[in-house]
């Protein structure tokens, strides 16, 4: 993982939300976005232009805090989305060097686009893409800090198989099971699965401290499907 080049991740992402969002009427960009409670997706493009932005320009110690990305959305609430898309690739062509420069350490922002790419296709209800490298190696990273620490609190270990049954990691004989698929992974790492649907693909022990351990950010208390 170590040679991934993160600037290009990055740029293949964004360049996705461009031009999953840039035909999409304003009237459309201006509906909720589920799985970004209190955003429309032009917010979500809003925030991902204000990262980019202030990265650039000194602003972004690391993780935004909350005002932080308060502000981003709220200074481009008023902007046509693709004035705001327009904004994106101008910042993004330094930030994108930067990212490459840096390496793995900053994987997290390509990833990021990535997560909001499929909460706006859950918006729009324009599913797909559920394969890329960005969720290959985000859910690789995943794994790998998981189970470690499912042993550290001595939970019993814990087998993913996918919906056809074929082994993804784990021991296939043990008696804790998750069934999903690589994209299924990625969304509930993040927090865009409900506990009930993370409960209802899981047999064999007690979910929450499984789904505990996983998650990234806080969860959806909704159903999504993207």
């Amino acid at each position: 993982m170590s040679d991934v080049d993160v600037g290009r991740l990055y740029r293949y992402n964004r360049e996705r939300v461009t031009a999953l969002v840039r035909p999409v009427p304003q009237e459309q960009l201006l509906a909720a976005c589920p799985a970004c409670p209190g955003w429309s997706v032009h917010d979500v493009v809003a925030h991902l232009t204000g990262v980019a932005s202030d990265a650039i320009s000194g602003k972004l110690g690391g993780v935004p805090s909350p005002e932080q990305t308060a502000a981003q959305v709220d200074e481009r609430r008023g902007t046509p989305t693709t004035v705001v898309l327009r904004e994106w690739e101008r910042s993004a062509s330094q930030f994108e060097l930067v990212l490459s420069k840096a390496g793995p350490s900053l994987l997290p922002a390509a990833i990021d686009v990535a997560v909001h790419e499929h909460d706006i296709r859950g918006a729009l209800d324009l599913p797909g893409a559920h394969e890329s490298d960005t969720i290959s190696i985000a859910v690789a990273r995943m794994l790998d800090r998981w189970l470690p620490t499912l042993r550290s609190r001595g939970l019993a270990p814990v087998t993913i198989v996918t919906p056809a049954g074929a082994n993804i990691v784990g021991d296939p004989t043990s008696a804790v099971r998750w069934t999903a698929t690589e994209f299924d992974i990625f969304r509930t790492a993040f927090g865009r699965r409900s506990a009930g649907q993370f409960a209802r693909a899981f047999t064999g022990a007690d979910p929450e401290p499984y789904l505990d351990a996983l998650l990234v950010f806080g969860i959806t208390p909704i159903d999504l499907v993207d």
